[in-house]
């Protein structure tokens, strides 16, 4: 019998113990933020009155920006929200059938699909082909590449499970940030999975919670019961203003400008990280990982204390690896200069070992 998934603890990027980094690589925030336009809807959005508990304006909004049916909009209080919901459909499903649901996970993943499966039981599976619930990210985190392991069965009809029993959730978070290239799916496969989306990444403003869903075709059941175990009004009145804004074309064409900056910033931030002998792997988004050079200590406590945040990738799936957001240039000159005196430091104490 496979193992259940192990425990993961809760690790994050952004504000710690000691408030917020003033050069803050850990977290993946558009660096271009925040939008003026959202930020200026978030500001005067109406937080003394509930939201329409239907949420019947912004559900028709989101689903006119993706050209879809109202139907297909599931709202979140955020991505993970949407996550803890989905893995406990699943655990319910297979319940109900008196079986232990089962779920596949990327090896380097953000960590709460994993925290979500061993907080309601699911077995993790090396096959994706034989799983109830699939995990997916596009840009990758922390690898911020394209997604390569998708399951056979997004182009079959047949198998041992029924599409309706098995969901593919793409999380798309960093879509709206992916500087090169487009997605892996064709339109006929991105109609079978679960699509979702955070974009307060997206927009510099990480600190407003909302998300939402598409739902794949014919997945009306699906849908109806992921309502069912939504609390009442999951998303307050920021978080609407945010959505609506969201899908606004002076936001869109802010974030298109931002993509231009990004991928400026993000050239000269690798330039200066391989001069400095870091091994840069190949990144379609606005962050990337990277690893110092063989023998470097990497005093981390040190660099927090100087105002410089990184995101060790340990808990992500890949040991040894930074996840480093793309900031402005100085920000960049800050950490250049911080690794450079942390190098320095290091020849020094070899040669005192000698």
């Amino acid at each position: 019998m496979t193992a259940r998934v192990a425990t993961v603890g809760r690790v994050h990027g952004g504000t710690d113990a000691l408030g917020v980094a003033r050069f803050d690589f850990s977290t993946n925030s558009n660096a271009c933020g925040p939008c003026p336009q959202s930020l200026h809807d978030v500001q005067r959005a109406d937080s003394t009155r509930y939201p329409d508990p239907e949420y019947n304006d912004l559900r028709r909004a989101l689903a006119d920006f993706h050209a879809v049916d109202i139907g297909r909009i599931v709202l979140a209080a955020s991505a993970s929200e949407f996550i803890f919901r989905m893995t406990a459909l699943a655990a319910q499903t297979a319940n109900a059938r008196g079986e232990i649901a089962t779920v596949w996970l990327p090896a380097c993943a953000y960590g709460d699909y994993a925290y979500a499966a061993q907080a309601w039981g699911l077995r993790q599976v090396q096959d994706s082909r034989t799983a109830q619930l699939v995990w997916a990210c596009e840009p990758s985190s922390p690898l911020g590449q394209a997604h390569t392991d998708w399951p056979a069965w997004l182009d079959q009809r047949d198998g041992a499970l029924q599409l309706s029993e098995r969901q593919l959730v793409l999380d798309s978070a960093y879509t709206p940030l992916q500087l090169q290239g487009r997605s892996s799916l064709t339109e006929a496969q991105r109609d079978r999975v679960w699509c979702l989306w955070s974009p307060n990444k997206a927009l510099g403003l990480t600190g407003v919670r909302a998300a939402y869903a598409i739902a794949p075709l014919s997945a009306d059941t699906v849908v109806q019961s992921l309502q069912a175990l939504a609390p009442s009004w999951p998303i307050g009145a920021h978080g609407t203003a945010m959505l609506q804004s969201w899908v606004q074309a002076d936001t869109q064409a802010w974030l298109a400008q931002s993509r231009n900056q990004l991928n400026v910033w993000k050239q000269r931030q690798l330039a200066g990280l391989t001069d400095l002998g870091w091994n840069c792997l190949p990144s379609v988004s606005h962050f990337f990982c990277a690893r110092p050079p063989l023998g470097m200590g990497m005093d981390l406590p040190a660099l927090r204390a100087a105002g410089i945040k990184l995101r060790d990738a340990t808990t992500l799936g890949l040991p040894g690896f930074f996840r480093l957001a793309v900031l402005p240039p100085a920000a960049q000159d800050a950490l250049f200069a911080a690794l450079k005196r942390d190098r320095q430091v290091g020849k020094l104490m070899q040669e005192d070992s000698v």
